[in-house]
């Protein structure tokens, strides 16, 4: 849906920029301005800024910029529209509807209304119904009370076929549509029932809080013990977490270096939030993927894995380092006694001895070479070739040099070996990795940078608008030479004649056909000068670009001399000769000075 400028502005003027954004990460003031790591790329010294006074945020490691809508779009990585409604969501502001809107919804916004309905009736069975009697005693047997339900929104699905279906047809929705959403299924023979029945329930949210779909668990020893909703276009289980919305909140309150805590189950996560730590998420029974991780990457700084103390938990974490290396993700591992899982843990050992868990973590290198090394022997060749192997794969993923150069010393004086010859294998493995990834590689034309003295220019115009008029007047048939920089003239022609002079920063950048622009213009907008700075650098940008025009005129004549020579037109000829000669001594324009 297209939005009325009106209501850009008031969703603007409801959400701060600065507020929003410290929702996310840490800010810190720097002078007039906020700084930070930039959330969208790895960077020790901050180059992330979030200026409030334009409501706006630049970072100047990667480029990427806007106004709070763009930030919401790529840290949630959200279309739009959706930005824009969870920005009203989070102003209670009320969105207007389109005709064709209210007449028909979206799938996926139906498929919202039907999971906060079933939420709703599953968590009200939890707490009232006589029939989840042993779902409350189950859930009090793990060790938890009214607090985690209501945090959770721990729910139950009851035994009867029909219970939800006939609440949920009650309300209106279609039996098709509750059959695609995953909450109700169809039999063979036409039947249609409650795909939970008889479990303890677990509603899965996304990051912005909103339920996306579900988790049963049995009260008993059938199989399977878990079930989960099937996958729909807004529930993909390789990209999402359980807890999530509740840890990233955790996650901003840590402030310079945020680690969260990755579990394989429900139980854990709830177990592990209700014992002091938030910072805790679980997959969704499925094994980490590249996916997650850039999710991770989002909202922390390291992953810190907790997985079961058995083969099975070991081999899981294993599979996942070299996804952390791949994604520039530093991750260490959490090696729990044999049998027992994080909820095993807690409840035996405390949440003290769990703190002390998290600090003696092994860091990738140490968590691998030790498997490794119960796997094979390195004191015969056979073994120490495994070794070597399996390790340089892994070390072939890391992209910091010195990370790399620290894990090649420590694996020579563990292994007993020459650090040379392993960085002559490692050189080995990754040059065939990088003849594979060029012939596979499509060819990019780069983009022709944007003329400086552009860039300038249009910086003080998005300052200071009247100096557009005196540029147009100065120079009216100026044709931009960079892409981005004509792009950008053109908008503010047709924003100041729109708004009459008068445009603001944030509501121009929302109005902007691409992000590319977007981010452009947040970079122009991020510089400050004073009244006099800015007058001299705009009256130097128009000379630099009148001395341009003087010389691409002076070029096209010389162009049209020698065509003219060339076809023998000896009166062009003189007449194209006498103008460049004029050309030449009526110039009085002169370059700016370096």
């Amino acid at each position: 849906m297209a939005y009325d400028a009106r209501v850009i502005e008031e969703l603007h003027s409801l959400n701060d920029i600065v507020d929003v954004i410290s929702s996310y990460i840490p800010l810190k003031r720097a002078g007039r301005a906020f700084k930070a790591c930039c959330p969208f790329h790895q960077e020790k010294t901050p180059s992330f800024h979030v200026n409030p006074e334009r409501q706006i945020f630049h970072c100047f490691g990667c480029s990427e910029g806007g106004d709070v809508i763009a930030f919401v779009m790529k840290y949630e990585k959200l279309s739009f529209p959706e930005a824009v409604q969870l920005l009203a969501r989070r102003a209670n502001m009320i969105l207007p509807e389109s005709s064709s809107e209210k007449s028909e919804k979206s799938l996926a916004n139906v498929f919202y209304e039907i999971y906060d309905a079933a939420q709703a009736f599953y968590h009200h069975q939890f707490l009232k119904s006589d029939v989840a009697s042993s779902a409350r005693a189950y859930w009090k047997s793990r060790g938890f009370g009214g607090e985690e339900a209501k945090a959770f929104g721990i729910g139950y699905a009851a035994p009867d076929w029909q219970l939800l279906l006939n609440h949920l047809t009650g309300k209106g929705f279609r039996q098709d549509v509750l059959v695609k959403s995953g909450v109700i299924a169809k039999s063979n023979q036409g039947r249609f029932y409650d795909w939970f029945r008889h479990r303890l329930i677990f509603p899965i949210r996304n990051t912005q809080g909103r339920v996306i779909a579900f988790g049963g668990r049995v009260l008993n020893d059938e199989m399977p013990k878990y079930l989960n909703s099937p996958e729909t276009d807004i529930f993909k289980k390789r990209r999402e977490f359980y807890g999530l919305h509740l840890a990233k909140k955790a996650l901003v309150a840590q402030g310079a270096h945020r680690y969260i805590l990755i579990t394989e189950g429900y139980m854990d996560c709830i177990q592990l939030q209700a014992a002091g730590f938030l910072n805790t998420v679980a997959t969704l029974g499925t094994a980490l993927t590249e996916e997650h991780v850039r999710i991770l990457k989002r909202f922390a700084d390291e992953a810190v894995l907790v997985y079961d103390g058995d083969r099975a938990g070991e081999q899981a974490a294993l599979r996942s380092l070299d996804i952390f290396l791949t994604e520039g993700l530093s991750a260490r591992v959490i090696g729990l006694p044999h049998g027992l899982d994080p909820d095993d843990f807690i409840r035996k050992h405390g949440k003290e001895a769990f703190a002390e868990q998290i600090k003696q973590a092994q860091d990738v290198f140490d968590f691998k070479l030790q498997a490794l090394l119960k796997r094979y022997s390195k004191t015969d060749s056979s073994g120490l070739l495994k070794i070597t192997s399996e390790f340089l794969d892994t070390l072939s993923k890391i992209n910091h040099q010195v990370l790399l150069d620290r894990y090649v010393r420590r694996l020579a004086g563990v292994l007993g070996v020459e650090e040379r010859s392993l960085r002559i294998e490692l050189d080995k493995l990754k040059s065939k990795q990088k003849v594979s990834i060029v012939r596979n590689a499509p060819t990019i034309k780069p983009k022709a940078a944007e003329p400086p003295y552009e860039k300038l220019l249009l910086s003080y115009i998005l300052h200071y608008p009247p100096y557009f008029a005196e540029f147009k007047q100065t120079l009216p048939h100026y044709q931009f030479q960079g892409e981005l920089s004509r792009e950008l003239f053109q908008s503010i022609a047709e924003a100041l004649l729109e708004d009459a002079g008068h445009f603001s920063g944030s509501r121009f950048i929302s109005q902007l056909p691409n992000s590319s622009l977007q981010k452009f213009v947040s970079e122009l907008l991020v510089d400050e000068w004073s009244e006099k700075d800015r007058e001299k650098g705009f009256r130097d940008c128009i000379l630099k670009m009148q001395q341009v025009v003087f010389n691409q005129n002076l070029q096209d004549l010389r162009h049209r001399i020698g065509d003219a020579e060339q076809a023998g037109n000896q009166d062009l000829v003189a007449a194209l000769m006498q103008e460049y000669k004029e050309l030449l001594a009526c110039s009085k324009v002169k370059s700016p000075p370096a």
